[in-house]
Order: C-alpha cells, then structure tokens, then sequence
C-alpha cells in the first residue's frame, strides 16, 4: 500500500474547491462486459480493490492554522467504494447503448459529492441484458486523475478474474495502466524576470481577451451536457495517425487544428466572423515533475490563434507543433501547476465553503473554444518495454470487454467543448462533451462530424 500525504496537492485541492454550481469534476470509465457475468464476485473485486487505493479510501477535512485554512486527505479504513446495482432502462430504442447510459446515470452525475463524508470513487454495476452489462467507475476528479482512474479499472477486472479462476492473470503484468509518453524528471527553473512578465500577461490575457465559440442554438439557461461518441475502425484509426506524421506533426497537433479549423467552418457557414481560438490541452505531468508526482498529474497547456494564422491549414498544424515543443521546454506545464498553487494560497484565510464560491468564479473565467484530452491507449500491451497501440486487457472472468467510454463530466462549467480522445483495441475512440447552453443535441452530433469529416480528410484545406 502506498503511502499518502495529507496534505491535497494543489490541482486535487482546486478540483475540489470548484466542484460548486454546475462544475461537478466527474471523471467517469465506462466499460461493457459481453458474456458471463457474475455479479457477486465482481461486488468482492470492487471490496478488495479499495483496499488497494488508499487515498480513494479516504474523505477530506479542513483545518485550521495561523488563521489560514487548508485542505487535508483523511485515511478512513472502514470506508468503502460504493458499489450500485441496476438495471438500464431503454429510454430511447433508437439511440446507442452509451446514450441511454448517459441517460441512465445524469441524475447521479449531477448530483452534490460531498467529499467531506463520502468516498471520491463510487461503482455502478448496470445489467443491459442477461450477457450484456456495463461497469461504471465514477471518480471525483480532486481523488483521481485519468491515469489513477485507468489503474483502478485494471486492478478491478485483474481482481475479478483472479476471483473466478485462482490466479493472477498474465495481462495484470502490463507495467502501464495508461499509455503516456516516459518522461524524463526534470528540475523545475527559475524562470528570467522578462518570462515571468510573459507568463503574467499571458495568464492575464486569457481573462480579459473575448474568445471565439461556434455559433449554437443552445438556450443560456439550460444546465445540461450533451454526449457525443464517434469511433473510427482501426484501418481508419492507423490511416490518420499516418496522416499525422506525413505532415510533419504529432497527432494531438493534428487534432487542435482539426478542431479550431472546425469551429471556423462551421461559423462561416452561418456568416459568423471569425476571431481569436483559444484551446486548452491537459497534459499528465506524472513522472515529470517532484512537486506534482502525487495523485492527481493533470496540467495544461494553451495554444492561441488569430484568423490570419490559420489560413494556411498545412502551416498552422506545424505552428501548433513548434508551440507544444516550446511550452514543454519553458515548463508551461508546470506554471499551471504555479498558478493554482499561487490561487490556492490567495484564499487560504477563508473557510472551505467561501473559498469554493471564489476559485470556481475565478476558474470559469478562463474560457476556451474547445479543451481537448488526449489520453493515450487504454490499457496499452507492451512490446519490448513500449507501449503499442493495441490493448492488453480485452477479456475479464469470462466475459469479453468490448468498448471504454471516457467520460469528463462537468469538468468546468464555461469550457462548452471538451473533446476525449483515446485508443481501445487499436481504434481511435472521441468524445465531444458540450454544454446545452451553446448546442443543441442536433448541432453537437453535426459539429462532431465536422470534426470528423477535418480528421479523416487529406489535408486541411
């Protein structure tokens, strides 16, 4: 069992100060089991394995010191994972089974998660059909980040076959959970007078410059997300990642032009100027950085563009390319890291409820045209010590696991587009998560596909 601190790291301590209003920081893997299916041993798996995970078995408190508040992580023994039996109703015949699963499990999502009381990881074991059912690990995000959430699930399914069969199974020696690239530690700088002055206006600058959105049909008041899944077929999935690299750039680079050429056309198409794109990009810092190589790695950072810079497709993908590489080497990364701390450290003299109020305001401030995740394989089988693109946990028990949806619920309230993208069984998986106060549900699966039609596209242009 690994040891923990106490104290929440400063990202785990945002994420949980903004869970207020409409940010719920909801993290959710939603896997489907096709066959067999025993619910006993797979109730005994989600027991066993929260002894496994000892800062998910824990809830916070606050205290009080030289008249300043902080955050602490409080180990409880007793405390277990939750685990929720149900049965999914068909709410819409016509839709996919993700859909009426997302359907099926809003009212929870959205509710209040008190981590004062309750454990910051919860299960919900859901029957489809007699050989079709869906395991659901819900995580709070200030107690997981997507490569926690990822090893949780694997100890999961390798405890629920260990359970049936009396052994550990071969693929629970994957040595990766998540495939991310291996990072070489590397000391935190100093950064020069004229770099802070940069920082500070860029970080200043992202409150006050007005950022384009798509233009969208959504009613202001309307507090609801839509869900929209695509996948592409592993022909598909090989032939952009193709793409990617005949053009002189990595993936991800390819994905945020896609997306920001996407909002483009589709404002065009409905005689909306085009503006300022602003995208923000998580990182997982893990294995990068001392300060942050605790529990919750997640960073970001952020790409600007004014019209002129994308009239150029081709030129633009490479721009986005030279800008990731220099945010990288200036550590930008780690400054967001800085920056929250920096937040954290400004409201510390009022208590936890008065602080949550401020740094969701402050952190809703900050809105992008479109946040992308990119997380990589999904439990990625290893060839020669890497990671490849297909994976390694396909079977569990008897049953065979046949799709993983990557869930950001509510991760912040004013980022409208959130796109998740993944590898599964060497197919590319997307998920686009937009606010119903911008798109209708029609204009998020149109604004999809346009991303879509962006990524499966030759060039660009």
């Amino acid at each position: 069992m690994r040891e923990i601190s106490p104290k929440l790291n400063a990202l785990s301590e945002m994420l949980a100060l903004s869970s207020y209003g409409n940010t719920k920081n909801i993290l959710m893997t939603a896997v489907e089991a096709h066959g067999p299916f025993d619910l006993d041993a797979m109730m005994l798996a989600v027991r066993q394995v929260s002894q496994d995970f000892p800062q998910l078995m824990s809830r916070i408190k606050e205290v009080r010191e030289w008249g300043r508040y902080y955050v602490l992580r409080e180990h409880c023994p007793d405390l277990v994972f939750p685990a929720i039996v149900s049965e999914l109703p068909i709410a819409n015949s016509s839709a996919s089974t993700f859909n009426n699963l997302m359907i099926h499990l809003t009212p929870l999502l959205d509710r209040h998660w008190d981590l004062f009381s309750e454990a910051p990881i919860r299960y919900h074991l859901v029957r489809v059909s007699s050989d079709h059912h869906i395991v659901a690990q819900i995580a709070h995000h200030a107690g997981a980040d997507a490569g926690t959430a990822a090893e949780t699930g694997q100890r999961l399914f390798e405890r629920y076959d260990e359970i049936l069969k009396g052994k550990r199974p071969e693929w629970a020696c994957q040595p990766h959970a998540i495939s991310t690239s291996r990072k070489r530690m590397v000391q935190a700088r100093k950064p020069p007078f004229k770099e802070i002055l940069s920082n500070m206006r860029d970080t200043l600058g992202r409150f006050a410059e007005k950022t384009t959105l798509p233009v969208g049909s959504g009613k202001p008041d309307d507090l609801r997300q839509h869900h929209v899944k695509r996948k592409l077929t592993a022909e598909q999935s090989e032939r952009v990642m193709r793409l990617s690299s005949d053009k002189g750039s990595s993936f991800v680079d390819r994905l945020v032009a896609c997306t920001n050429t996407a909002i483009d056309r589709w404002n065009e198409a409905r005689e909306e100027a085009p503006g300022i794109l602003t995208t923000s990009m998580s990182v997982n810092m893990r294995g990068r950085f001392s300060a942050v190589n605790r529990l919750n790695n997640s960073g970001l950072i952020f790409f600007k563009s004014r019209p002129e810079e994308r009239k150029d497709p081709a030129a633009f993908a490479k721009s986005l390319a030279l800008a990731r590489i220099k945010q990288f080497r200036r550590h930008m990364d780690f400054k967001f890291y800085q920056d929250v701390s920096r937040l954290n450290a400004v409201v510390r003299p009022f208590p936890f409820a008065v602080r949550s109020k401020i740094v969701n305001f402050v952190m809703n401030k900050h809105q992008f045209s479109a946040a992308i995740t990119l997380l990589g394989v999904i439990w990625p089988e290893t060839r020669n010590g890497k990671p490849t693109a297909n994976t390694c946990l396909t079977r569990s028990g008897d049953f065979t696991i046949s799709e993983v949806h990557g869930v950001g619920y509510k991760l912040l309230s004013n980022t409208h587009l959130l796109l998740i993208v993944y590898v599964f069984r060497n197919q590319l998986n997307f998920l686009l998560h937009a606010s119903a106060c911008l798109f209708t549900r029609d204009e998020a699966d149109a604004f999809m596909d346009l991303v879509m039609k962006n990524l499966l596209a030759g060039d660009l242009s």
